[in-house]
């Protein structure tokens, strides 16, 4: 593979790097959110003990789990485009003695 390729390829795994930490940290600030507020409906749900505060916990439980599933996953496509971009920084250096 010539170097331009492999540049260009660099720049292009660069730039989906980049978009993925703008929104690992817009999911981060979503997981605070949905999370606080499964932990005050949990909360709420304990002091009154009502069927309806229960459902409210669990709905809102389930949506910061989904929220972190995806925070996850992120995450792992994140670190699997950062060693995509070592192997593709090797490849230009060539091996390090």
């Amino acid at each position: 593979m010539s170097i331009r390729t492999v540049e260009r390829q660099l720049r292009r795994t660069s730039e989906q790097i980049v978009n993925l930490r703008t929104e690992l940290m817009l999911l981060d600030e979503q997981v605070a959110h949905f999370s606080d507020e499964a932990e005050t409906a949990r909360i709420y749900a304990l002091v009154s003990e009502t069927p309806i505060s229960e459902r409210t916990h669990q709905r809102a439980a389930r949506h910061a789990d989904v929220i972190s599933q995806q925070r996850n996953q992120l995450v792992a496509r994140l670190a699997e485009l950062e060693g995509q971009q070592d192997a593709l920084l090797d490849r230009i250096t060539g091996p390090l003695k």
